[in-house]
């Protein structure tokens, strides 16, 4: 924007905005968060003269090379180094923008494209064992990088014995499970298939069958929530072994207790794989008090067995290990009753008494 000033005997032009040097359009700083372009800082020097309430009317971020920019919809928050533009949606990588104001292009940024070391993958799957019950439940996809919702029909398939995908073998809900962060995903094999006396179980059968190779795949088409496709696909591969019909007996785990004065682990041997996405959250271990005791929970090979390390050294003492009922087997056999029962009571609660176990430190 260029003025015509005028003082007797004198004319001269003032830059007051476009004029600015380069270096300033270039100071526009992009806000990262998750891998993703979420806001930019536009420098105070770029709208120092925009009155607050004309923020929204004056500025404006459009995507660069249109011929009649349109402003991205986003919110404006002033900062002591300028104004913190947040879009609705995250700026898209490898794309160019440009920041208006009073309709004059002052700046502008691009986005980098993302390159191949931050690509997402599958960090882990579960369960982890290579044999698995045939009436398996459920499935836990571990990414390192939050991922696009509504997609896992179209990029995860079910394959028997490595030529034969089973359609329909997961149950399609929408919204998917995801956690918070969108980096875990729980998949389950339809129920309607695998309960017993069900009209999908009698009209296609159960997806999995006894003595039979199956493969989880994973399409590398699958883009993360920045848009950037997984480094490669991603297969499981396991054989099923016979139904599991038995809830998990806690009385016949092996317990073997810490040493006082240490934080040695106490170790629990559950003689079968559990259900992964639980075991992290039904456990609890209390003193003779009935007083928490602090720590971390690890997950051992096949999720046979896990681990508590307290946060604080082991005092000698009798305590105990509370269990919730709802704590599943890979079949989802929860410790009150079987998974595959009287369709009616499948959205019941679980609602059966605390397990205990005992220990002494000494």
């Amino acid at each position: 924007m260029v003025r015509l000033a005028y003082i007797p005997g004198l004319t001269f032009f003032v830059c007051l905005i476009a004029c600015l040097p380069e270096s300033a359009n270039q100071s526009i700083d992009i806000q990262w968060k998750n891998g993703q372009a979420f806001a930019i800082r536009i420098p105070g020097a770029l709208a120092a003269d925009i009155p607050e309430d004309s923020i929204f009317s004056l500025v404006t971020v459009n995507i660069a090379g249109q011929q009649n920019p349109v402003g991205i919809l986003g919110s404006f928050e002033q900062k002591e180094s300028g104004l913190l533009f947040t879009p609705m949606i995250p700026f898209t990588r490898g794309m160019h923008y440009d920041v208006r104001v009073r309709d004059t292009r002052v700046g502008g940024f691009e986005v980098p494209e993302n390159n191949a070391g931050n690509a997402p993958r599958v960090i882990a799957i579960y369960p982890s064992a290579d044999t698995l019950p045939e009436n398996l439940l459920k499935i836990y996809l571990h990414f390192n990088q939050p991922m696009r919702e509504g997609l896992s029909a179209k990029y995860i398939k079910l394959i028997k014995n490595k030529r034969d995908t089973i359609d329909g073998a997961f149950l399609d809900l929408q919204p998917e499970l995801w956690n918070p962060e969108r980096t875990v995903l729980t998949l389950w094999l339809d129920p309607g298939r695998i309960k017993r006396d069900l009209q999908p179980n009698k009209r296609l059968g159960a997806p999995m069958q006894r003595g039979t190779h199956y493969e989880i795949a994973i399409s590398q088409a699958w883009t993360d929530a920045r848009g950037k496709r997984l480094a490669k696909a991603y297969q499981k591969a396991f054989v099923t072994i016979a139904k599991d019909s038995l809830s998990p007996q806690p009385s016949q785990w092996t317990l073997v207790p810490p040493t006082a004065a240490t934080k040695q682990a106490l170790k629990i041997d559950f003689k079968e794989p559990l259900d992964h996405g639980l075991l992290q959250e039904v456990f609890t271990v209390q003193d003779g008090a009935g007083e928490k005791i602090s720590g971390q929970w690890q997950i051992g090979k096949a999720e046979i067995q896990c681990h508590f390390i307290p946060d604080a050294n082991w005092k000698a003492g009798s305590y105990k290990v509370l269990i919730e009922p709802r704590l599943e087997d890979l079949a989802g056999n929860n410790l009150v009753r079987p998974f595959d029962r009287d369709i009616t009571k499948t959205s019941e609660a679980v609602t059966g008494e605390i397990a205990l176990l005992h220990f002494n430190v000494k």
